[in-house]
């Protein structure tokens, strides 16, 4: 099942890819959404670097999931950010890995520069592999992804605010 969403930044891409790229930054937003046991690692590289976070997050699960899925799961995620091309714009190949749950969301989040600002696109591929409610799997994890990242968003934009 795909899910996108877009936001806007007031800042240029390389601002905001520095934040997006930068551990400290990545432990108090995450920490922001209620994760624990935060522990991101970055290559260091800054053409491209590659970006693995891993935590311990919560949810609500809704009744039909509550019999195959625990609430806390481990979330292993791995961002790899391709060098700026030509216009400045960089684009993330990323995965997101919840251990213990047969799932997997591959996506690519693209920044390009939007009016002296910045344009973030993310379209990902959300697939729950477990007979039966796989599908209501995929739409819940993609109704929970969109409100993540309306947070993550909103979080960046009052960090770049500051």
């Amino acid at each position: 099942m795909k899910m996108t969403a877009t936001h806007r930044f007031d800042a240029d891409v390389a601002t905001v890819f520095a934040l997006m790229t930068d551990p400290g930054f990545l432990t108090r937003m995450y920490a922001d959404e209620g994760a624990t046991d935060i522990q991101v690692d970055s290559n260091g590289s800054d053409e491209g670097p590659t970006v693995v976070s891993r935590r311990k997050v919560t949810i609500d699960l809704p009744g039909f999931a509550k019999k195959v899925m625990a609430p806390t799961n481990t979330v292993v995620q791995t961002d790899e950010w391709a060098p700026a091309d030509d216009a400045g714009g960089r684009v993330c190949r990323y995965k997101v890995e919840v251990q213990g749950v047969p799932s997997r969301i591959n996506g690519t989040v693209t920044l390009t520069p939007d009016s002296g600002g910045t344009r973030q696109d993310t379209v990902a591929d959300v697939k729950v592999s477990i007979p039966l409610l796989g599908g209501k799997l995929e739409k819940f994890a993609v109704e929970n992804g969109v409100r993540t990242l309306e947070h993550e968003a909103a979080f960046t934009a009052k960090e770049l605010s500051s």
